[in-house]
């Protein structure tokens, strides 16, 4: 992607399974990376810095930005993967408040946080490029209840429209991916028999799952020189699940 190498740019989430298709996209784009996430771990990033932190702690983000103002003068990307998906996330009646609130704290307000802390150093950059991850959640309710969830993400598109027209005079560009169901280790058991992929595939137009690589690409494109006049939208990389009202599955479909 055009003007991305040697790029500063902090990554969230880090040691997910899509924090390390990213990673290893932007290392491919010669990006300069600085890695964080909640749980130790070896960065596939040669020269990267390496944080361990929980970015809905204020002191652990401060130790993030001092780590990064201590090695370089400025930051030109932030990509915020971090969230969470709490198995006790349900319905609007069977979720409790502490399930409510710390998805809210770590999937919205961390991001929150990072944005805000991030914008100093992008403007001494001259600019920068924010990339948010939502979720077709906050597109098209999920037919299995995930109240927190949803409300967190459709949260976080808010919240990066308007830090996207705040700071558009800025040279700062902020952005959202919505990813559809994404095929990872973590999410395997939603589709580990016949009768659970069934259930999801058709409600998918392109009948498959997405790629952790091609949210990876979308990423490197926002953040790229080529998506320059892109600002306070969202990518929907939904397989077209967002779009959809009834999907006609007489022609078959792809596997998983």
């Amino acid at each position: 992607m055009k003007g991305l190498k040697n790029k500063r740019i902090l990554l969230t989430g880090a040691n997910g399974y899509l924090g390390r298709a990213v990673t290893q996209r932007l290392v491919a784009e010669g990006c300069q990376l600085a890695l964080t996430d909640r749980t130790a771990h070896e960065a596939a990033a040669p020269g990267a810095l390496v944080i361990q932190a929980d970015i809905s702690n204020a002191d652990d983000l401060e130790t993030v930005f001092g780590t990064i103002k201590t090695h370089w003068d400025g930051l030109d990307g932030l990509v915020n993967l971090a969230a969470i998906l709490d198995e006790a996330d349900g319905g609007i009646e069977s979720t409790s408040r502490e399930t409510f609130e710390r998805t809210l704290s770590i999937n919205l307000l961390g991001t929150f946080l990072t944005c805000q802390a991030a914008i100093e150093p992008m403007r001494a950059a001259g600019g920068g490029a924010i990339v948010n991850f939502s979720s077709v959640v906050a597109h098209a309710a999920s037919a299995y209840a995930q109240i927190a969830y949803t409300s967190a993400k459709g949260g976080v598109e808010a919240l990066t429209r308007e830090i996207a027209i705040e700071h558009a005079r800025h040279g700062i560009r902020a952005n959202c991916i919505a990813p559809g169901p994404v095929m990872s280790e973590r999410n395997q058991h939603y589709f580990n028999t016949t009768e659970k992929w069934e259930t999801r595939r058709r409600h998918i137009p392109m009948g498959r799952l997405g790629t952790p690589q091609e949210m990876a690409g979308s990423v490197a494109f926002l953040l790229s020189e080529d998506a320059g006049y892109v600002t306070g939208t969202t990518l929907l990389c939904d397989g077209g699940i967002s779009n959809a009202y009834v999907i006609d599955d007489s022609h078959g479909a792809a596997s998983p």
